[in-house]
C-alpha cells in the first residue's frame, strides 16, 4: 500500500481496501490524502504498522483494521488521530496493551479489540482514552486485570469481557467506571465475587455473569449498584440466591436465572 494513486486523490474522504493482501503500513501513508475521514482495511494481511503511518491524518474519524495479523501496536502510533472516534482492531494477534499505544486519542468513542491474544490488562492501559464509551475485549485470553487497569475511563458506558479466562476481579478494578451502564462477564472462570467487586459502578444497569463457576453471592454484592435492572446468572453453580440481596436495588424487575423477580 503506497503512493497517492493507491489511496485516491487529495480530496478523498473515504477509503476502502478490504481483502487486498496489504502487508504493512509504512510511514506517512496518508499524507497524500489529508482530508481522509474513514479508512477500511479489513481482512488484509497487515502485520506491522509504522509509528508514523497515520501522521497528519487529523480529520480521520474511523479506522477499521479488523481481521489482519497485527501482533503489536506501535507506541504513540495513533497520536495524530485527534478526531478519531472508532478504532476497530478485532481478530488480530495483539498480545498486549499499554497507555503509550493510545496517546493523543482524546476523542475516541469506540475501541474494538475482540478476538486477539490479550492475557493481562496492566495499570493505566487505557488512561489516555478519556472520551471512550465502548470497550470490547471479548474472546481474548485475559486472566488478570490490574487494580488500575481501567483508570481514566470515566465516560465508559459498555464494557465487554465475554469469553476470557478471568478467575477473579481485583477489588477496585471497576471503581473508575462511574458512568458504566452495561458490564458483560459471561463465559469466564469466575468462582467468587466479593461485596467490593462492583464498587464504583453506581450507574450500572445491566450485569451479565452467565456461564461462570459461581457457587454463592455475597448478600451485599449490589450495595454499589442501586440502578441495576438486569442480572443474568444462568449457567453457574448457584443453588440458592438470597432474596434479601436485592433490597439495595431501586429497580422493579430483575432477570435472574431466566426468571423475572419483582422487587418491592
Amino acid at each position: 500500500l503506497s503512493g497517492a494513486g493507491a489511496l485516491g486523490g487529495r480530496g478523498c474522504r473515504e477509503l476502502s481496501r478490504c481483502e487486498n493482501r496489504i502487508v504493512d503500513l509504512p510511514p506517512n501513508i496518508l499524507k497524500p490524502i489529508p482530508k481522509i475521514e474513514s479508512i477500511n482495511l479489513e481482512r488484509n494481511v497487515i502485520k506491522s504498522i509504522h509509528p508514523q503511518a497515520f501522521s497528519g491524518a487529523r480529520r480521520l474519524m474511523l479506522l477499521n483494521l479488523f481481521g489482519n495479523q497485527i501482533n503489536k501496536l506501535p507506541l504513540k502510533g495513533f497520536q495524530d488521530l485527534l478526531n478519531l472516534r472508532f478504532l476497530m482492531l478485532g481478530q488480530n494477534q495483539i498480545s498486549s496493551v499499554k497507555p503509550d499505544m493510545f496517546t493523543g486519542m482524546r476523542n475516541l468513542s469506540d475501541l474494538d479489540l475482540p478476538l486477539n491474544s490479550l492475557t493481562t490488562l496492566p495499570s493505566n492501559a487505557f488512561k489516555p482514552l478519556i472520551a471512550l464509551k465502548v470497550l470490547d475485549l471479548a474472546l481474548n485470553r485475559i486472566q488478570r486485570i490490574s487494580t488500575k487497569g481501567f483508570v481514566g475511563l470515566t465516560e465508559l458506558l459498555f464494557l465487554n469481557l465475554d469469553n476470557n479466562s478471568l478467575k477473579s476481579i481485583p477489588v477496585g478494578a471497576f471503581k473508575p467506571l462511574a458512568s458504566l451502564e452495561m458490564l458483560v462477564l459471561d463465559n469466564n472462570l469466575l468462582s467468587t465475587l466479593t461485596s467490593a467487586t462492583l464498587e464504583g459502578l453506581s450507574n450500572l444497569q445491566e450485569l451479565y455473569l452467565r456461564n461462570n463457576e459461581l457457587e454463592r453471592l455475597p448478600q451485599d454484592l449490589f450495595r454499589h449498584t442501586p440502578k441495576l435492572s438486569q442480572l443474568a446468572l444462568s449457567g453457574n453453580r448457584l443453588k440458592t440466591v438470597d432474596g434479601n440481596m436485592f433490597t439495595q436495588l431501586s429497580g422493579k424487575r430483575l432477570t435472574v436465572h431466566q426468571t423475572i423477580l419483582c422487587l418491592f
